[in-house]
Order: C-alpha cells, then structure tokens, then sequence
C-alpha cells in the first residue's frame, strides 16, 4: 500500500462539459459482452472520456479497442505507454469519408519527428489514401524492435464519456478536430497482439501511444474533447478481466472497497515528479530499492536520468511485460531477494524460463497481494506539492512473481545486461492492477500501488449510464 497516504493527497475535482455532436454507434466490451447503443445528439455530464483495456495472454500485450472514422469503423490497438504515434494497419475492412492525408510542408508533418516526404499514386489499402507530396514517418516497434515507416493521416475518433464511475451509452465524434494517425501495412506490424474485431480480426492490431510527444494519442485527445491535458491507466492481471483507460482526470472510481467515506481511487494517489526523456516516455526518479525493508546495494547513479541523452532512470512501460534491470541492480535483487526468501522458509528451485530465481510453492503462504513472498519497495522522490520527501511504490507477491505452474514460481524481473540504456524499466507484471495518474500539465505521477489489498483490482465492472 502507499506510504504517506494522508499527507500526500491531491483533491480532484469534478468538472462538467457539454458540446454539440453527430449521431453516430459506438462499441462497448464489457467482460464478455458487448453492448451496442446509438448516440443522442448532446452528451451526458462527464469528467472524463472511458476507453477499455484487455490483455492478450498469448503475448502478454495490453490492448483498448477504439471507434474511429465516419464509418462506425473499430478496431483493437496495442496500448504503448511511451509511444510517439497511433498507427493502424492500411489492408483493413475499414473506410471512411472523413479520413485525410497530411501533406508536407503542414504543421502537422513538421511536428512528426522522422518525417519526410514520398510521392506515389498508389494506394495500398481502404484506410489510407495515398497521393503525391504524403508526409511520411518512421518510427520505433518496442514489441519487436523494429523501425516502421508508414504515411501520416488524420481521421475522426469517437470517445465515449465517463464520470469516473458509470459510462456514457453513446459514443461522440469531434468531426472538427481530426486526430493524427500512422497508416502502416499490417506485414510490419509483426509481433503485436491480433485483432478480435471483425474490422481487424486476425491481423495484427494496431498500436496507440500515450507517449509526452506532439503527435501522440494522449496529447491529441485530450483537447480535441476539451478535458484535462491527464490520463490515468489500470492494467488488468488476467486475460479474462478489463481494465480502463480514463483520459481527463477524476474521479476514479472502483468497487467494492470505501475508503475514509468514498470509493473514488484519486484519492488514494501519492504523488511522485515526472520527467520525460527526449522520446516522450515517461520516467521517475527511484532513489532507493528495498526489500523486506532492508536497502538493496548497488551503484545508485544508475538511477539518475541522463535528460539529453535518456541514459539511465527508471521507465514505466507496457511493451514490456517484467520489470527489466541494468545487470548490476538485477543481481543485487535477486539475491536479497533470495536470501529473504530462505527466511521465509521459500526455497529455491532450478530457474525457468527468462527468470533467474524461481522458488517452490510449498511452503507459500497466500493474502489478498498474492503469495507471501519478500516485499519490495520502490522508495521515489516526493511531489514537491505534497509534505513528504520520499514515497513508496510498494509491489506486493501479485506484482513480484510469476506462478510457472502449480509447484513453481519465479521472481518476475528480466536482467537488461550490462550495457541496457535505461536501468529500470518498470513493466507490465509490475503494474497490474495498480492506478497511475499520468499529469502532462503538471509533470506528476500518482500512483496506489497495488489495488488487491483494498479489496478491489483494476477490473471493476463499469455499468451503463441509465437512459434519460
């Protein structure tokens, strides 16, 4: 659980926003089911615009599914926390009237970074029109470390509201602010999650970035609907679990656990800076790892962030599904780790798979955090709003170890090598059913650490506004 918790508390506030819209269907996933409605022509009050996240156990990749064109157009893309651009796969089934490509020379063009310019005639699929002077992009695949180069286009995208708690029955598009987009072949995009909608199904999905960059999705949703320059994202821990994605802020709210008269999680976050490397990925400022409350040793200016470079610091990812450690932090780790675990009467076994400690489970203990396993703490530096100099992210049994089978279980932490760029990247095991509050405007991070001691997880069920 959070340190600090009373001490370090940002109040959020509601806040109600009415614009006018075109009638239009939107797609909702709600564990299983799917809930189709149509579109009033204002939306209800809402504090914030809803997206849903599942996770592809195949892969062990996180997606959303989006609405988005003049067509009714949906489609699953693959979450990428740091990422720079949206890009969806050109060979679809989709079309849509309200599509455009950008041209050089446009502002838009000038704000992609590796951009340049390509002249065809030829188009490759019915998303995405190709024509002469197309502004063209690469960029980098973090699920297969590949560089893509794809046309840059913009199109409408519908967002569905929230008030933190219920979600809106209707979807609204913005017709007037078109968002930017990369239009990729799908053969490029190897290595992602496949598709589930019938617009998409079985090819590659897209991806979506939330990156700290110009033309990312967050930075360009955010004021295309008029909401808070903030998103805040739950990841769900199994396959059959949904997660969300709320871009404006606040209120949050999860069932069934009240805390202090309320179930609104914003008022569950520390607060912790946070700084951008020149990619536009997000990092914090790790000053310490304990384990069992004991400080783990090892050169501590690995975690200072280079902010020219983007050399050492620590990252918080979702293309990466453990926790990656520069070799120096890793052993260190693993072998207080290891050794507190012997205390705890945990034995170790012969490792498996990328792991380099795995353990018996007979002699594990389970609580609502998972197995009883050695606690590790992530002590961070203080927002400098908030009364406390140092805050804790605290990962619990659930967020430190990956049950292999029914007998075996291992420290789910990845050694980066001796060279790795960044020497923490915090991945997606770690982040699992724990909230965190990305504030562009204020370069602050809130975080709850883990939601299972609260009785609650990231996959609360979201029910439907009721009609008017």
């Amino acid at each position: 659980m959070a340190s600090c918790q009373s001490s370090c508390i940002n109040l959020q506030s509601f806040f109600i926003l009415i614009f006018s819209s075109i009638s239009t269907f939107f797609l909702v996933s709600n564990h299983n089911n799917i809930v189709v409605a149509i579109a009033n022509s204002k939306p209800p009050p809402f504090t914030a615009l809803y997206m849903p996240i599942k996770k592809d156990n195949s892969t062990l990749q996180y997606y959303t599914t989006i609405e988005w064109g003049s067509e009714e157009n949906y489609f699953d893309v693959v979450i990428d926390l740091g990422g720079e651009l949206w890009s969806l796969p050109c060979d679809s089934k989709n079309k849509s009237t309200t599509y455009r490509s950008i041209n050089c020379g446009s502002t838009k063009c000038r704000l992609a970074k590796r951009s340049s310019c390509s002249s065809t005639n030829t188009s490759t699929g019915s998303n995405c029109r190709a024509n002469d002077s197309t502004c063209t992009v690469s960029f980098h695949n973090p699920f297969n470390e590949s560089v893509l180069s794809g046309r840059l286009s913009e199109d409408a995208f519908a967002a569905v509201p929230s008030d933190g708690d219920r979600i809106s029955r209707d979807s609204y598009v913005n017709t007037s602010r078109l968002l930017p987009f990369l239009c990729l072949d799908s053969s490029s995009l190897k290595g992602l999650a496949r598709g589930f909608m019938e617009t998409n199904y079985g090819i590659p999905a897209g991806m979506i970035g939330f990156g700290a960059t110009e033309m990312s999705f967050a930075q360009n949703l955010a004021p295309a609907f008029e909401v808070p320059s903030k998103f805040a994202i739950c990841l769900p821990a199994a396959e059959a679990g949904q997660g969300v994605i709320f871009v404006g802020g606040g209120p949050y709210w999860f069932d069934p656990f009240w805390e202090n008269g309320t179930k609104d999680a914003s008022k569950w976050l520390d607060y912790t800076p946070l700084f951008i490397n020149p990619f536009g990925e997000y990092f914090i400022g790790v000053k310490s790892i304990k384990i069992d409350k004991r400080v783990v040793d090892f050169d501590t200016s690995l975690l200072s962030l280079n902010k020219k470079t983007g050399a050492g610091g620590t990252k918080i990812s979702t293309s990466t599904p453990y926790t990656v450690l520069h070799t120096s932090i890793y052993k260190a780790v693993v072998d207080d780790f290891v050794k507190s675990a012997a205390v705890r009467n945990i034995t170790r076994v012969v490792v498996m798979g990328p792991f380099g400690a795995c353990f018996s489970t007979k002699n594990v203990r389970w609580s609502k955090a998972g197995p009883r396993v050695p606690v590790i703490d992530l002590e961070l530096e203080g927002s400098t709003t908030a009364t406390c100099s140092r805050v804790t992210w605290r990962i619990d049994g659930a967020n430190s170890v990956v049950r292999i089978n029914k007998n075996v279980m291992c420290l789910g932490f990845i050694d980066g090598g001796s060279k790795a760029k960044t020497s923490i990247v915090i991945g997606g095991l770690q982040l699992e059913d724990n909230l965190l509050e990305f504030d562009l405007k204020t370069s602050r991070l809130g975080f709850t650490s883990s939601f299972l001691p609260r009785d609650t997880s990231c996959s609360t069920e979201r029910l439907l506004q009721p009609d008017d």
